[in-house]
């Protein structure tokens, strides 16, 4: 009997390194981060502001030059291509960005900007791409009228639409997302939400999508990885993570979500992180998180845990860099400080 084949992953980032250099010091914005994402998922980012996710997803599209580790796009390694050889790949790996405004020419109207990546990639007659420019604007749910004005005639939602047309424009397989609600109203955010979903449901394509809002994450994501400092700390499936996570960061992080219950239903524990936020400047040795952590023991201090593999072999299997759950005597895993968290509606 064949086994059928493992599925290759779209996406293979291998200890991916990028320092920023201030007059203050050198910042370690991505450290030594691992992961894959598959074809046709959603891997949502989370973790607080400036632990280094929309750097990570600036790195992978190659908008930041690594200085240490590999990115494999469609089993291609990208990390160090020239821009010209850069050109052919971008067809396949694109980006939303946080800010439509700014992601955007003012100096041009819709129509120049949704044309220009045909034309960088001469693809179609001038009039096939003004008729794909009109499919695109439909797509995303604008009228052809708008596709004669310019950025600033559009409201923030209406930008984001056109930045997301212009992201799917040439079909990638791959699209990396950087907060891209978080700017916008919130009567604003559930339909762009509906919108990237809608796409990727016609398109099959990936997302990294990289959020802050956990709840967000919940409703779009396949499976989920948590950021501190510059690190992962846990990959796991949106269901696993979501009702038992393991890393006491991702336990803290997840039970700030507010619940909407009754005053009669008793709510979950929640987890205050104590200390302040350390440097990304000067991280903390061992393991980054130790100083805040309830749970930190002597090794926490010395020895930084590695991003393991726990529940092998099952539908929940995850990936945690913590201590709690290596194979020394003195690692007791702790219980969760969260029970029957419930996944926002799908």
């Amino acid at each position: 009997m064949t086994l059928p084949m493992k599925p290759q992953p779209l996406l293979g980032v291998d200890r991916l390194v990028k320092y920023h250099a201030t007059p203050a010091g050198t910042v370690r914005a991505v450290d030594k981060v691992s992961f894959e994402v598959m074809p046709g998922e959603t891997l949502g980012l989370v973790g607080e502001s400036g632990c280094g996710k929309s750097t990570l997803g600036r790195t992978i599209v190659r908008l930041h030059e690594p200085d240490d580790g590999s990115i494999l796009f469609q089993s291609n390694d990208i990390s160090h291509l020239s821009r010209k050889a850069l050109r052919p790949v971008r067809r396949h790996l694109q980006m939303v960005f946080q800010d439509p405004f700014a992601s955007l020419n003012p100096r041009r109207t819709i129509r120049q900007i949704l044309t220009e990546p045909f034309s960088v990639h001469g693809v179609g007659s001038r009039r096939e791409q003004i008729d794909r420019v009109n499919e695109l604007v439909s797509r995303v749910g604008l009228h052809s009228d708008h596709a004669s004005r310019y950025p600033h005639e559009l409201s923030g939602g209406q930008r984001q639409r056109i930045a997301i047309a212009r992201a799917i424009a040439l079909e990638p397989s791959l699209v990396v997302c950087d907060e891209p609600v978080s700017a916008l109203d919130v009567s604003i955010q559930a339909q762009i939400i509906n919108l990237l979903r809608r796409l990727q449901e016609e398109s099959g394509a990936a997302y990294l999508f990289i959020s802050h809002d956990l709840s967000v994450v919940g409703y779009l994501a396949d499976r989920i990885a948590v950021m501190y400092l510059g690190e992962i700390v846990e990959i796991a499936p949106k269901r696993a993570l979501w009702t038992e996570p393991l890393h006491p960061y991702t336990q803290a992080l997840f039970s700030a979500i507010a619940e909407p219950l009754p005053p009669s239903v008793p709510r979950r524990k929640r987890s205050t992180l104590t200390g302040d936020l350390p440097s990304p400047m000067h991280p903390p040795s061992g393991c980054r998180f130790h100083t805040r952590c309830p749970f930190a023991m002597p090794k926490c201090r010395e020895v930084a845990p590695a991003l393991t593999e726990v529940q092998a072999g099952t539908i929940d299997a995850r990936r945690v860099a913590c201590h709690l759950y290596s194979d020394t005597p003195e690692a007791t895993a702790q219980p969760s400080l969260l029970s029957g968290l419930a996944l926002p509606a799908t």
